[in-house]
């Protein structure tokens, strides 16, 4: 059995500006309007479902609420420093000089799709606790309707 929360129609969503690095047209600075969905498998439990889900959808309503608005940031890439309040992403020849006000700086190496979703279940996974009865998370981010990455693991 499996549940699923479409972040479109559940309102979990967020804009976002960020560089892929290494693509050609996602190498310019450039934004989004994502949604974080997720999957939820595992069987029934004696109270006829497989968990209350609230808890999740409240958590990563406050994960896109964190990313809203914001520069997503990857602080993995060493192309990115911090100095005092301000930003630097140095790609080629051009140099970023960004407010750290604007920016969020996520523990990835790049502000994708495929490790935003890695970065929303890992963060789901330390502080969401699963009944024993589920089996399965996926998370998935979408920029923009009908496309986007997704990833999961087994519990």
């Amino acid at each position: 059995m499996r549940l699923e929360i479409n972040g479109w129609t559940s309102k979990i969503t967020f804009s976002g500006t960020h560089i892929i690095p290494m693509h050609k047209k996602c190498g310019r600075l450039h934004g989004h309007d994502y949604a974080i969905n997720t999957v939820i498998e595992g069987e029934i439990g004696k109270d006829g479902i497989i968990m209350d889900f609230i808890s999740v959808k409240e958590f990563l309503r406050g994960i896109a609420s964190e990313l809203d608005h914001r520069v997503l940031i990857p602080k993995k890439d060493p192309r990115v420093t911090v100095v005092k309040d301000y930003v630097f992403y140095r790609l080629g020849d051009k140099e970023f000089k960004l407010p750290l006000c604007d920016c969020i700086l996520l523990d990835i190496e790049v502000a994708s799709a495929e490790t935003l979703a890695e970065f929303v279940l890992r963060r789901l996974l330390q502080k969401v606790k699963f009944p024993k009865n589920v089996r399965r998370i996926e998370i998935g981010v979408d920029e923009g309707r009908g496309q986007g990455a997704w990833t999961g693991t087994d519990l």
